[in-house]
């Protein structure tokens, strides 16, 4: 833990630093997938949302094939010999039904304005009995990255954390949902994505906290939601 937050404080510096970050993150992912009887050896992998490319580099050699997507090519994949995709994800995949093994969307979901939608496109793209990691940071939680950019003043409401953020930062924020331009921030909470993805006719094998050993993600009611850093979903998609 003491290194993620090493990490993650030196993210900003350069996109080889925000790499390293995922990198760190997506060992530790894949490890607990697996010890969960995730399959990567064989399985052709979608990653949405895949950023600089962190994740991407650690899935392309666990898996049979990789395709990643984003809403712009990143300069890692120039010389990365991964197959990219540029694509909103918020729209209509392009690909075919059933073509894959499993979808990996880490921090992805809390910046999409229909979730709904994004569930039911992994749905299609997934072969019958295919798996779903998505994970992402409770908007309400004290730790790490709750609340992102507004942290610690999310906790306020939207429009008090937007003024104190503009003013202290010099920002010209209207809302979360216009905050990073081409995508949006959606306070999302755990219980509200398991009804997202419930919802979408998945089935949840799994729902844990990410690089920890305590379990937060099922403390009760809000709790859950204060005290988990980062909850990982693991559903499938049934045979029939």
């Amino acid at each position: 833990m003491f290194k993620l937050i090493r990490l993650g404080l030196r993210r900003r510096k350069s996109p080889e630093h925000y790499r390293e970050l995922q990198n760190h993150i997506a060992h530790a992912s894949l490890g607990e997938l697996q010890a969960r009887g995730v399959r990567f050896a064989g399985a052709c992998v979608l990653e949405l949302g895949t950023g600089h490319g962190g994740y991407a580099a650690v899935l392309a050699q666990a898996a049979k094939c990789l395709v990643a997507c984003d809403l712009r090519v990143f300069e890692f994949f120039s010389t990365a010999h991964i197959p990219f995709c540029v694509t909103d994800v918020s729209s209509a995949l392009p690909f075919i039904a059933g073509r894959f093994d499993l979808v990996y969307a880490s921090s992805l979901i809390e910046h999409i304005a229909q979730p709904d939608k994004l569930l039911g496109e992994i749905w299609r793209v997934l072969k019958p009995g295919g798996k779903l990691y998505l994970s992402f940071p409770p908007f309400y939680s004290l730790t790490l990255v709750g609340g992102h950019n507004f942290k610690p003043f999310h906790l306020l409401g939207e429009k008090r954390a937007i003024a104190i953020v503009n003013r202290l930062r010099k920002k010209d924020f209207k809302n979360y949902a216009t905050c990073y331009k081409t995508w949006g921030l959606y306070p999302l909470k755990i219980e509200e994505v398991k009804r997202l993805i419930l919802g979408a006719n998945f089935e949840i094998l799994d729902m844990y906290t990410r690089l920890s050993p305590l379990n937060t993600a099922k403390l009760p009611g809000i709790l859950k939601d204060l005290a988990t850093w980062h909850v990982c979903y693991l559903a499938q998609k049934p045979f029939a």
